[in-house]
């Protein structure tokens, strides 16, 4: 429901909770949130076709036409 108490955060903070109980793997989280990995980054992440699946996975059904 929306509310004066929805911002930008609570968009963020339910994506980063569904992609985590969608077991989304933390690199690709991190990227997709814009967070630094820590570390040196390797290979592709498994490429755009690869995170469009996961996201896939986790998408509200009827929420996009």
């Amino acid at each position: 429901m929306e509310s004066d108490q929805h911002v930008m955060y609570s968009l963020r903070h339910s994506f980063e909770d569904r992609m985590l109980r969608g077991r989304i793997d933390e690199r690709i989280r991190r990227e997709l949130m814009g967070h630094s990995l820590g570390r040196q980054k390797y290979g592709q992440g498994g490429g755009l076709a690869f995170k469009a699946g996961e996201l896939a996975r986790i998408a509200i059904e009827g929420a996009f036409p």
